[in-house]
């Protein structure tokens, strides 16, 4: 089996600042670095400025400062309106018109663009070139000053001459590098240019930028940052990430952007505030640690139910509540899995408390029923959200605390989420007392199911919608046809659990039985269906099973159906990049070709795992399906998923080809989706550190 050994790696991580974080305003017009590395932003209100982690207002500039230079000298230029002045107040000068951009050339002269002259500021300004168009940006490389101007090009070289150079685009933004090649901003997007002839646009070369395009700014690691009126572009060597309005920025215009000194971060300021996007090196453990401490953090309630955290906005992730779920258990045992599997590899004692905390709250939920065998989705105590409220599937009791009341209408999610996490804790955390309750708790699950002719039967006697496995609706009933492969490998894997538990041979004997007598194990090498990808729940539920029946399956006949089913799901959702479906492959195939593109979608994922609004659809540079989504009546979604940093975020059973999420507000989820895979891998040796 292969080993990829992963060196730390390039994270981007995002803080927003405005008007509660000491900004003059929310409208950002300019910002600058100074030489002492001070963060300067220019709004419609004044300047503030960034130090010891705070920003903090300049009494002296209350006015709109629309352009900013930190010079060589360390000065900082302001632009306010005709004024231009240094932040110091020695030196101020009113020009013609209002200042447009300022630029140093190599020798450390500053120029000014007002909208219709350029100045050098050599003791004081001094016109050098006079445009008949509206100067809008300016750029100079070497002797030879760029400016876009009237939507066209124009350059003015030290004996004076003048030319215009043609595009078939509104010129908006220039900028140089080194080498004297410029790159225009147009309100097609991003031109290359080599400053005599030589055009190169996004129809040449694909990963250039094809917004309308307000700012190009060169960073001093040779980072190039595109921003336009839907986002912000950032070229980092063969790496390209754009960053539309969400989770990066607080809105979708970037109206500045600056760099730090030593080219790490960046500040890109909007018409609401201003992100700070930090560049820091990694290990993929130190990523997982920070998941872990964020969901210890934001996302446990109660004696330990782990689910979403709604919150107020995008920064404030101590507000709101963590929501009463669904599925309390399966996000509670999905996270004590990964905890477990960190456990059996590091054996660190903070891994062991947590997924023992996890595991005594899935018991609970598997008892407070009262109804041997039928667990509960949720609880929820006096003075939580909605307790009381009334609805029926709520069912009031008491526990040695006080009142409580409990969720039924318990689906095959729940059982799984029980099932797969609880035999991992046996395997690596549990004591013999432990593990002994946890089998019975199980076998209780499963003679109820058993007893209720497979199926999970609620405090009203009647089945629950989705908690079937009955073995005549998954064969023979046209009702069930979408439930048949994924449905017939859980109960499979239920039972092979028990047996590996040491429970009653009933159970054993049962297994062979739908295995033989009814083709259960065929059933699971068609565990996933065209479903023209609407339908992600049965792709949660299939991966996550398999763990136990490649762990505990020993008969190579049968291994040889579970082998095939696994690699037709996991073609299937090959395009999805997934890491814990990628890794997941790799662990029990040995099969590994995908398994780096797992792994880099760990490193792609942002620090935060966010359900956030975002709006992808406004870019022209994604491919749809508009096919496979018209047979299930679903409105088209993307043919091949967003990198994990650009897309919205979505929990394994949810949407990754999404190119929106323009539904609910904001709530930070649990690390599951991080933790899993990566402790999954760690735990089989594919990744090494």
């Amino acid at each position: 089996m292969s080993t990829v050994t992963v060196k730390p790696f390039k994270q981007n991580k995002r803080t927003f600042f405005g008007e509660r974080e000491g900004l003059a305003s929310n409208n950002v017009l300019s910002a600058a670095v100074g030489k002492d590395g001070r963060v300067w932003i220019g709004t419609d209100k004044g300047v503030s400025v960034f130090e010891n982690g705070a920003f903090v207002s300049v009494s002296s500039f209350t006015q709109s400062v629309q352009a900013m230079l930190a010079d060589n000298e360390g000065r900082m230029w302001l632009a306010c309106g005709n004024t231009v002045c240094t932040a110091d107040g020695e030196t101020r000068y009113e020009l013609d018109s209002a200042v447009v951009d300022f630029a140093q050339d190599n020798s450390g002269g500053v120029f000014v663009a007002t909208k219709s002259y350029v100045y050098t500021l050599n003791g004081k300004p001094e016109k050098c070139f006079e445009s008949e168009s509206e100067i809008s940006d300016m750029a100079l490389n070497e002797n030879t000053i760029w400016l876009a101007a009237g939507g066209k090009l124009l350059s003015v070289d030290k004996e004076g001459t003048f030319s215009t150079y043609e595009t078939d685009a509104l010129v908006q933004a220039v900028e140089c590098d080194s080498l004297g090649m410029l790159w225009v901003g147009t309100d097609k997007g991003v031109r290359a240019f080599d400053s005599k002839s030589h055009w190169v646009d996004g129809r040449k070369v694909k990963s250039l930028c094809s917004y309308n395009t307000n700012i190009i700014l060169f960073g001093k690691t040779g980072r190039r940052y595109i921003g336009t009126d839907i986002g912000v572009g950032i070229h980092d060597g063969a790496k390209r990430h754009f960053y539309v309005a969400g989770y990066w920025l607080p809105d979708s215009r970037v109206t500045a952007i600056a760099e730090s000194n030593d080219g790490s971060t960046i500040w890109v300021g909007t018409e609401n505030g201003v992100s700070r996007i930090e560049t820091v090196m990694m290990t993929l453990r130190e990523k997982a640690d920070n998941f872990v401490a964020l969901t210890e953090k934001y996302n446990v309630r109660d004696i330990g139910f782990v689910a979403n955290r709604f919150i107020d906005n995008a920064t404030d992730f101590g507000t709101g509540e963590v929501e009463i779920s669904d599925n309390d258990g399966l996000w509670t045992g999905t996270y004590m899995l990964s905890q477990a599997f960190r456990y059996a590899v590091t054996g660190e004692e903070e891994a062991l408390n947590i997924a023992r905390r996890s595991m005594k709250a899935m018991l609970y939920l598997m008892k407070i029923t009262g109804i041997p065998g039928f667990t509960a989705r949720a609880i929820r105590r006096p003075g939580e959200t909605g307790f009381g409220n009334g609805h029926p599937e709520w069912h009031l009791v008491t526990d040695e605390t006080g009142e409580v009341e409990w969720k039924g209408e318990t689906s095959s999610d729940e059982m799984s989420g029980h099932f797969v996490p609880a035999a991992v804790y046996c395997d690596f955390c549990a004591t013999p007392k432990e593990k002994a309750e946890i089998r019975d708790a199980l076998c209780a699950i499963v003679d109820h199911i058993m007893t209720h002719n497979y199926r999970l039967c609620d405090i009203d006697g009647l089945p629950t919608t989705w908690g079937n496995w009955n073995p005549d609706d998954l064969n023979r009933n046209d009702r069930w046809f979408w439930e048949r492969g994924v449905n017939s490998f859980e109960l499979l894997s239920f039972l092979k659990i028990l047996d590996h538990l040491g429970a009653d041979k009933k159970y054993h004997d049962e297994y062979v039985r739908l295995v033989s007598k009814e083709h259960f194990a065929v059933n699971a090498m068609r565990r996933k269906l065209d479903d023209a990808r609407t339908n992600h729940i049965d792709d949660h539920l299939g991966f996550l099973t398999t763990i136990p029946l490649m762990m505990y399956e020993t008969d190579p006949d049968i291994l040889q159906y579970y082998l095939i089913g696994l690699r037709e799901h996991w073609e299937y959702e090959r395009t999805e990049r997934n890491p814990f479906w990628n890794i997941l492959y790799a662990a029990y195939t040995e099969e590994c070709s995908d398994l780096d593109v797992g792994i880099n979608s760990l490193c792609e994922l942002p620090m935060e795992t966010m359900e956030i609004p975002i709006y992808n659809s406004v870019r022209n540079d994604l491919v749809w399906d508009y096919e496979g989504q018209e047979r299930f009546g679903e409105d088209p979604q993307l043919a091949v998923p967003l990198p994990y940093d650009e897309k919205p975020f979505a929990t394994y059973d949810h949407n990754q080809y999404l190119a929106d999420r323009t539904w609910g507000g904001y709530r930070i989820v649990e690390g599951t989706f991080y933790l899993m895979p990566y402790w999954l891998g760690r735990y089989y040796g594919l990744i090494g550190e």
